[in-house]
């Protein structure tokens, strides 16, 4: 029970800092990885504990009575969802090693000097080069020979610029 009592409140701080802050991936990774820890010592326990319930049918000639036999379902429903928040949390847990390493994996963010009269130089390049985030304009406009960007003449010609009335006609309304 305590441990489905942390495994909440984890659950509600962190979808509070998800919401309000953002959430790391290595604080979320501790957190379900305690938790993980927990739900396994918690689960084996209790596997220990009614390994002799769980053993059994819940019939009359094992429990004796309908009390008996309701008591032995509802152990094994508590070993059900025991396992299944251990295995939800170990879930969890490897979902977030899968984006710390995938976060890793990706790099860290290097700004290009964009900026600096369009002369951006990555680590380890020498010489000038325009940097431009759509390749194939690049290309064009070097074959052109062209310097720097130029807007497309046709994005001026809007001349439609006179009210045509929202709903009809605007005028005197009638009274």
């Amino acid at each position: 029970m305590s441990v489905s009592l942390f495994t909440l409140a984890a659950l509600t701080c962190t979808i509070f800092l998800h919401i309000r802050h953002g959430l790391s991936a290595s604080l979320n990774l501790t957190l379900n990885a305690v938790l993980a820890l927990l739900w396994a010592v918690s689960f084996a326990l209790l596997a220990w504990w009614c390994s002799g319930t769980l053993a059994h049918v819940c019939d009359a000639q094992n429990w004796e009575s309908e009390a008996g036999i309701s008591v032995c379902r509802m152990y094994k429903a508590l070993f059900s969802f025991a396992l299944l928040g251990f295995v939800a949390t170990a879930l969890a847990s490897g979902l977030d090693i899968r984006v710390m390493r995938s976060a890793r994996r990706r790099g860290v963010f290097q700004q290009l000097d964009v900026l600096d009269g369009g002369n951006g130089k990555r680590d380890g390049e020498v010489g000038e080069e325009d940097v431009n985030p759509n390749p194939v304009a690049a290309r064009a406009q070097r074959a052109r020979g062209g310097d720097g960007y130029a807007l497309p003449e046709e994005q001026f010609e809007y001349n439609d610029i006179g009210y045509q009335g929202a709903a009809g006609q605007v005028g005197r309304s009638r009274i």
